[in-house]
């Protein structure tokens, strides 16, 4: 699929999608993995019988005159769309380790870091950064959850426990590997700007709401990556931590949406 020079090419198990109406990718800090919906025209039906469940999916987008972004996932549901159409949903395929390897395991004085390091290296991914709350825990237990859930279960513990404030502290796969902590996943940072890339800014109308960002395709963005905005209009000249990134291609645009504000945890 091109789009004013945006070009898009999915592979689907063995099959090659050569035209997507609508293909959409969405990552947001605090959710274990990342999400994906590719809407496909299939009048005969043939790609309905031909997808499997657990099939890869590889989605590499970008510009004509860039190297292209690769999104790699699975694909975990089905399902008809508008005429003619079916709808193909996923999640990162790495990412997934997060949410399917469990923890079984209990602690005596130990620090959270440890704990979360411990269970992160069981995904077999590499760990980019794990960051310490400076506390112990005199005993912390995991009865067989989740990785991304033992990571949140560590936060609750250091909040309840020792008053401390964790409701920034996040853990997700970047493409540097596995992070927990209240920081920002590495990165060039994007300016979106008043005549150069900003189309829509819609500042949050109160406090437990997100302010939200339209621009131009910007496929390498994902949550906890930071960006610049200027907004002229409203004397905004500032850096903001990406809460929630939509990528959202379709027959007649090509856009990224970012949603930023104040964390309130999970």
């Amino acid at each position: 699929m091109q789009i004013n020079g945006v070009r898009t090419h999915i592979m689907i198990g063995g099959i090659e999608i050569l035209r997507c109406p609508r293909l959409a990718i969405m990552s947001r800090r605090g959710a274990p993995m990342w999400t994906f919906e590719i809407t496909l025209p299939d009048p005969m039906g043939k790609i309905g019988r031909a997808v499997r469940l657990g099939d890869a999916v590889n989605m590499a987008i970008g510009y004509r005159d860039k190297e292209p972004v690769l999104w790699a996932g699975t694909a975990k549901a089905m399902r008809p769309g508008n005429k003619d159409q079916l709808i193909v949903s996923g999640v990162g395929r790495d990412d997934e380790q997060l949410n399917t390897v469990t923890v079984c395991q209990s602690w005596e004085n130990e620090t959270p870091e440890a704990i979360v390091r411990y269970a992160a290296g069981l995904t077999g991914l590499p760990i980019a950064r794990i960051d310490s709350p400076g506390v112990i825990f005199p005993r912390f237990v995991s009865s067989t959850v989740p990785v991304w859930q033992l990571s949140r279960q560590a936060s609750e513990s250091c909040q309840r426990g020792f008053n401390i404030d964790m409701a920034r502290w996040k853990m997700w796969l970047g493409s540097d590997g596995i992070h927990w902590g209240d920081h920002d996943q590495p990165g060039t940072i994007p300016t979106i700007a008043t005549g150069a890339g900003l189309i829509t800014h819609l500042p949050a109308d109160n406090p437990a709401a997100l302010s939200k960002v339209e621009t131009f395709l910007l496929p390498n963005l994902m949550h906890s990556r930071v960006f610049g905005l200027i907004d002229n209009k409203r004397g905004i000249n500032d850096k903001f931590r990406a809460l929630k990134v939509l990528h959202l291609i379709e027959n007649t645009s090509a856009r990224t949406l970012i949603s930023y504000g104040v964390e309130y945890g999970y």
